[in-house]
């Protein structure tokens, strides 16, 4: 997400590369696979998209992510 305040940041820290919903409550990043999921539920229902199709944009998304950029190139339509 674009974060465009400091409450939108993990734990509300305005340094943080991520965002509140990829962090635990510490500020730690999530595990891809958790942010992934919550990603694919809440794309499918704000967009009514099959979850084939909320899979691959949302994989799409993710490998433009700093903490995920190369996963993009190590996945095929096939596995999204």
């Amino acid at each position: 997400m674009a974060m465009t305040s400091p409450s939108q940041y993990g734990n509300g820290d305005s340094t943080s590369r991520f965002c509140i919903y990829c962090t635990d409550q510490t500020g730690k990043l999530k595990a891809r696979n958790e942010i992934r999921a919550g990603m694919i539920e809440y794309t499918m229902k704000l967009e009514n998209w099959p979850r084939e199709r909320a899979k691959y944009e949302v994989d799409r998304l993710l490998a433009g992510l700093p903490a995920w950029p190369a996963e993009v190139g190590r996945l095929s339509r096939t596995q999204l």
